[in-house]
């Protein structure tokens, strides 16, 4: 039997020299740690579950792997995640300003919901420098690093189970939808008053959906007029102080439908400024990159912003605002492929959606129009019949 009474030889009945010294009852299994307990109910539970697991072919859990500290853990989990661009550098300062003051100093094991909820609590009650509570979108972020990290270190076997795997917090509702959407009249006036060497990063935009970053990363390489498509695989990011290519957003590398009036904007564009070669950060090859600042160099988001998109939205009467970005343009993108009758799956991968659900809660309520577009296509079918009812069908 592997639970030993340490006090008793079993043997002769006597004493041994730890009698009344330590815990009593001492359970030890070939592959498994060993302990001691001080009631022979929980060494034999201990046992049993041990004994079990050794049947499956399971190494038993060793509580000892908890004391490593969560900041060491955190340093750790960071190491060995792949990120892209700037993403290792986000996630850990939100992990610096937000996690780990609390529980850096903490014991994995030591780690509980009690715990957490009061940490949670603290954040629902914090505030921005500017004295804004903290957004949904940013609250649900933590939420989801923090379970990553501790998810990670139930399946490394450090702690053996997730301290709030389950427990739903009271996460703000966070409101994805778009409400303004611009119109036709707004993006020609915009793409009229942008300079000629930066209106294709806008035509882009309004035509393929293409983010900013993405925008500024469209190479010859990308378009095939063949099939009249545009693959979007990279995006310009800020790294290191210095402007690379990187992976788009989710790494959802995607081939969009390309117009033939953006082909040709395309076309003119390199028939004017020609392409600059420049070598990717992710892939380690050279590409064509069509649209570049004065300098031939990949454009610098900050420097597009002050120097060409906010001087554009003066001249047609638009603030420079947030909600004046570039971004208007891809949501004018997505609301034409709803109004022309483009299926929620065709847009969820054209637009790089990490699923259909980000699809519905940002452009759901567009969606609403195809029941009217749907009763207009019945109409024009069946126009010309008509089902008059039956004498008997009326009595």
């Amino acid at each position: 039997m592997s639970v030993e009474d340490r006090w008793v030889n079993q043997r002769t009945g006597e004493h041994t020299k730890d009698y009344g010294r330590g815990m009593r009852y001492r359970v030890r299994n070939r592959g498994a740690r060993t302990r001691s307990f001080a009631k022979k109910t929980a060494a034999t539970a201990y046992d049993i579950e041990v004994r079990a697991e050794l049947a499956k072919g399971l190494t038993p859990f060793d509580h000892r792997a908890g004391v490593m500290l969560f900041s060491e853990y955190v340093e750790k989990w960071l190491a060995e995640h792949h990120y892209t661009g700037t993403g290792r550098a986000t996630v850990a300062s939100k992990l610096n300003n937000h996690v780990l003051p609390t529980f850096a100093e903490k014991r994995l094991c030591d780690i509980r919901l009690s715990t957490i909820k009061e940490w949670w609590a603290g954040m629902r009650a914090k505030r921005t420098p500017g004295g804004q509570p903290y957004s949904a979108s940013m609250l649900d972020t933590l939420y989801t690093i923090f379970g990553g990290i501790l998810r990670a270190a139930v399946t490394d076997k450090l702690i053996a189970t997730h301290p709030f795997e389950g427990w739903n917090p009271d996460l703000p509702k966070r409101d994805r939808q778009v409400r303004h959407i611009w119109e036709q009249g707004r993006v020609d006036a915009v793409l009229d008053a942008l300079p000629e060497r930066y209106r294709g990063v806008a035509v882009v935009s309004a035509t393929c959906g293409h983010r900013q970053g993405e925008s500024f990363a469209v190479a010859l390489e990308d378009v095939n007029r063949f099939r009249n498509e545009i693959t979007i695989r990279h995006q310009a990011i800020r790294l290191d102080r210095a402007t690379v290519l990187a992976p788009p957003k989710n790494v959802a590398i995607r081939t969009v439908p390309l117009a033939a009036s953006t082909l040709a904007a395309i076309d003119a564009h390199v028939a004017s400024f020609g392409t600059t070669v420049v070598r990717c950060s992710c892939c380690g090859k050279d590409w064509h990159v069509i649209f570049t600042n004065g300098k031939g160099q990949l454009i610098k988001s900050w420097e597009f912003s002050r120097d060409v998109w906010n001087p554009t939205l003066e001249a047609v009467g638009l603030a420079g605002t947030k909600t004046n970005g570039q971004h208007n343009l891809r949501h004018f993108w997505v609301s034409m492929l709803i109004d022309g009758g483009a299926s929620p799956k065709d847009i969820q991968a054209w637009a790089g959606h990490k699923s259909i659900t980000t699809t519905y809660d940002t452009y759901g309520h567009l969606f609403e129009k195809s029941g009217d577009r749907a009763r207009s296509i019945i109409d024009q079918a069946f126009v010309s019949r008509v089902y008059p009812l039956r004498t008997e069908e009326i009595n």
